[in-house]
């Protein structure tokens, strides 16, 4: 696409305003002349209610649809509590569905708000963000990129200030399992077919003084090249638009000891989560958390004041607004060299998938480890009130300025040898809707065939940890290589594909994420019983006085071999690769014209 030089110089001038002064999204010198302004909800009241509910923002998102041209709005999918999830696209040309891209040659950026209900910053700074992205100062960047805003995933939970949505989902550790509807169409309808470039999910969280902290993917299963774009090109300009407007910045998510050394650490880095599922599936990656607002960190970063608690949510929603900018703001000014890093790493996911290289190692486990050291500030004296945002005042509460280890790394300790795709029976087809949600390839084989296989035998499965209707099932296992018989109708999907990562990510038994993990294969692994649960049962035949010595003896054979018995686990590993006779799956219900609504 060619694009005007007008719009290029705009687009520059618009860096260098942004990086240089402070701008207030409701300032009337910003707002352009002669148009009607429209106030986004919490401006008009003047950041006072502490996030916007689901009918007013509702009414805002369509007026501001009816005044342009360059924002159309969908719905995604209806909760349990019959609120529409919508999503709003932004762009000059107007994009209406996900097929107009193949003529719009600009990065797409996914903002998405509000997966945890009463975390609403992040929703209330998209709204400011969207009026000026289509009436504003920000306009602009419409010609360069494309804009998908959901402003609220999660309408049941926000009403009600909850978490979890209608269902009791945590939503935000619901990326592989997809069993909320609004996760699932997220996934579905929108990262599948929209491809995003960048993807960024809001939050509150974080260490004060802080106005915004910020988070990439971390496991290093996800492609390396994505991991340090984001963390070396992208979050650099967030920390320096913030310190621009007199805030700061940092890493997410706060002082903590690691192996007993004390510095700056970061959260868990499971896929479940949204900014590591992204980039394991092809997307940058960004979790953003506003923390609590009671402080702020001022004159280039030498320096912390307190807010007064009617002030705190007005920096909450600023620090957001600011740091969802520059993402669109950087995709616009460096459009074409983004898009070539998604695209190089989907190309080299599926030439990894392709090559059954010993080199290409799938990470299995992982530790937390220094990355680098670098200045932070702490709290070294807490006298917290009970008053809440805007209840009353805390007591004094002191921050220091220290250096320390910042522990946002995590390093291989144990890896495989990816395989050319894995194998598994029609026993296990429940699995499949759930794979081509995630937008996986699965093939059917049309004939049987003999193949040379690594088979995985569960040495230990454990199921200590309950999570949302769930004892999350852990593995231990052992890998051999045998020759086993597939009947037609099984299933293979290979590792050539571009969301090879995450392929290997939930096939893999002894990840700490995976299939066997949500229960997709509790019909073919039983949880193994703990030594000490092998003594109780043993003393209890013991002490059984009605058993003759021959009923003693089964009981206590039948029990020594449920200790020593391997469970084999149907994921077959292909390891060279194989001409199969085979279809692609179809899902059954994908085209249904004459449907309208569900």
């Amino acid at each position: 696409m060619v694009r005007s030089s007008s719009r290029s110089w705009l687009v520059t001038l618009l860096a260098l305003v942004f990086s240089g002064i402070s701008l207030s999204a409701q300032s009337p010198a910003h707002r352009p002349a002669g148009q009607d302004w429209l106030q986004a909800p919490a401006e008009a009241a003047d950041y006072q209610q502490g996030g916007t509910m689901y009918a007013p923002l509702m009414e805002f998102v369509h007026r501001l649809a009816a005044r342009t041209e360059f924002m159309n709005v969908v719905t995604l999918t209806e909760t349990l509590g019959r609120r529409e999830v919508v999503m709003a696209i932004l762009s000059d040309p107007p994009v209406f569905q996900a097929s107009d891209l193949a003529h719009i040659h600009k990065p797409v950026v996914l903002i998405v708000n509000n997966v945890h209900g009463g975390e609403v910053a992040g929703k209330d700074a998209s709204l400011e963000l969207m009026r000026d992205l289509v009436m504003g100062d920000l306009r602009p960047f419409l010609d360069e990129v494309v804009v998908l805003v959901i402003p609220t995933v999660n309408p049941d939970g926000a009403e009600v200030r909850r978490r979890t949505n209608d269902e009791g989902f945590d939503m935000n550790r619901d990326y592989v399992k997809l069993e909320s509807q609004e996760i699932q169409a997220l996934i579905a309808k929108v990262t599948n077919l929209w491809n995003p470039h960048i993807h960024v999910d809001t939050h509150h969280g974080g260490a004060a003084p802080y106005t915004l902290t910020y988070q990439t993917n971390m496991n290093p299963a996800g492609d390396a090249n994505l991991m340090r774009y984001g963390n070396e090109r992208i979050l650099p300009k967030v920390r320096d638009a913030l310190r621009a407007e007199d805030y700061d910045g940092f890493w997410y998510s706060g002082p903590r000891t690691v192996e007993g050394v004390e510095g700056w650490g970061a959260t868990s880095v499971e896929p479940r989560k949204q900014h590591v599922y992204s980039t394991l599936a092809n997307m940058v990656g960004f979790l953003f958390e506003t923390p609590s607002g009671t402080h702020r960190v001022v004159d280039d970063g030498t320096r912390v004041v307190s807010i007064p608690p009617e002030e705190r949510y007005r920096h909450q929603v600023r620090g957001e607004y600011i740091g969802q900018r520059v993402m669109i703001q950087f995709a616009a000014d460096n459009a074409q060299e983004l898009m070539d890093v998604v695209a190089e790493a989907r190309m080299d996911a599926i030439a990894r998938g392709n090559s059954v290289s010993p080199d290409d190692q799938i990470v299995l486990e992982y530790r937390l480890v220094e990355n680098f050291r670098d200045s932070f500030w702490r709290r070294v004296a807490d006298g917290r009130g009970a008053g809440g945002m805007f209840g009353a005042e805390e007591q004094e509460v002191r921050f220091e300025l220290v250096e320390g280890p910042i522990f946002t790394k995590y390093e291989v300790t144990r890896s495989t040898t990816r395989p050319w795709g894995y194998l598994f029976p029609n026993a296990l087809a429940r699995m499949i809707p759930v794979l081509m949600d995630h937008g996986i390839t699965v093939l059917e084989l049309t004939e049987p065939v003999e193949l040379e296989v690594e088979v995985y035998y569960a040495t230990e499965v454990t199921n200590d940890d309950y999570f949302q209707g769930h004892y999350l099932k852990k593995v231990k296992a052992e890998k051999r290589s045998e020759t086993i018989s597939f009947p037609a109708g099984s299933f293979f999907v290979p590792s050539g594909q571009p969301k090879s990562n995450l392929i290997s990510y939930i096939f893999e038994p002894e990840t700490d994420d995976n299939l066997i993990t949500w229960g997709h294969l509790n019909t073919q692994l039983r949880r193994t019983p703990t030594a000490e649960e092998l003594a109780a049962q043993r003393a209890a035949v013991e002490e059984m006085e009605d058993l003759t010595p021959e009923q003693r003896q089964m009981f206590l054979a039948r029990l020594d071999r449920q200790a020593q018995q391997e469970q084999r686990i149907p994921l077959y590993r292909l390891m060279n690769r194989t001409g199969l006779p085979t279809v692609v799956a179809q899902p059954f219900n994908q085209y249904e014209r004459n449907r309208y609504v569900r």
